[in-house]
């Protein structure tokens, strides 16, 4: 009978320990997403109200510009897409470890895309930082053979992790759908993740107004995504 409580008091105290380390976890990824959801807006707040790239200049101007600027745009690529990327894995870590009831082989085809995203967004970084590092270098001899390659380098950037969402849509839309049959996260935070990711997959359209839908339903969702991570455990992380 001491036997039996002994070892009875011991299982409860590594449930305990197991939910502790389960709620660290949570918190950990909650803030991980809450992160990215600051990134986006940092992003958009940087590009959209403080760059003010010289469209109608010539080439010496531009690189002159882009010279000026180098050290701040360099600390806003690291932040928008190599940290980024660093912190999306902690994310994608999460969710596949919340996920844990769903099928084992859709959860495998979801941890591929989110980190081929992860991937993805961090080789996009390391291209574009080294591009301004390489056509300023060009700018003293050739000013506009270096804005070519500036223009080169920074589109290939684009194309990987910037100008086509598709990749990091589809993860979305996994998660959201697989957190849909586990019953995990809430039905409205879910429905929001396929939407973020229809519009994402759109991206690769001509229409504009796809990629800053994207952009703006993604903070949003790493948001609301965020709170839900950071409650108990033992509430399924449902807001």
């Amino acid at each position: 009978m001491q036997k039996y409580v002994i070892l009875q008091a011991l299982h409860q105290l590594m449930l305990k320990d197991e939910a502790i380390k389960m709620k660290s976890a949570n918190y950990v990824t909650g803030i991980a997403a809450l992160v990215l959801s600051f990134i986006y807006i940092s992003a958009f707040i940087y590009y959209d109200a403080v760059w003010r790239f010289p469209t109608d200049s010539d080439a010496q101007t531009k690189m002159t510009f882009i010279a000026e600027h180098q050290t701040i745009t360099a600390v806003f690529l690291f932040i928008t897409y190599i940290l980024f990327g660093l912190v999306l894995s902690i994310l994608v870590a999460g969710t596949s470890r919340m996920l844990g009831n769903a099928s084992e082989r859709l959860k495998s085809v979801t941890n591929a895309f989110g980190y081929l995203w992860v991937g993805l967004v961090i080789a996009s970084g390391m291209i574009a930082i080294s591009g301004v590092s390489y056509a300023i270098g060009i700018a003293q001899t050739d000013a506009q053979k270096a804005l070519d390659a500036w223009a080169l380098l920074m589109t290939i950037a684009q194309s990987i992790g910037g100008d086509n969402e598709i990749v990091g849509a589809v993860w979305v839309i996994l998660v959201s759908v697989l957190a849909l049959k586990a019953d995990v996260f809430s039905k409205k935070l879910n429905y929001l993740g396929i939407t973020v990711g229809v519009a994402g997959v759109a991206t690769i359209t001509s229409v504009v107004i796809f990629k800053e839908l994207f952009g703006v339903l993604q903070i949003i969702w790493f948001f609301w995504l965020g709170l839900c991570f950071m409650r108990q455990p033992s509430e399924q992380a449902k807001v």
